[in-house]
C-alpha cells in the first residue's frame, strides 16, 4: 500500500458568537481550492481555528 502525504493549513476565527456563517465561508472557500476540513480547534467553547489538509 502507497503511503499518503499531506500538506496542512490552518485559519484562525474570531471569537464572536453568532459568525457561524463565517466559518461555512472560510470551509467553503478552502473546500473550492481542494482542501478538506480535518480539524476543529477550540476553546472553552468556540471554535478558535481550522485545520485543513489537502494530498500532495
Amino acid at each position: 500500500m502507497a503511503e499518503q502525504k499531506y500538506v496542512y493549513t490552518t485559519h484562525a476565527t474570531e471569537a464572536r458568537s453568532g459568525k457561524i456563517s463565517n466559518i461555512e465561508s472560510v470551509i467553503n472557500e478552502h473546500a473550492s481550492e481542494g482542501w478538506r476540513l480535518a480539524e476543529t480547534l477550540s476553546r472553552e467553547g468556540t471554535t478558535i481555528g481550522l485545520v485543513f489538509e489537502r494530498e500532495l
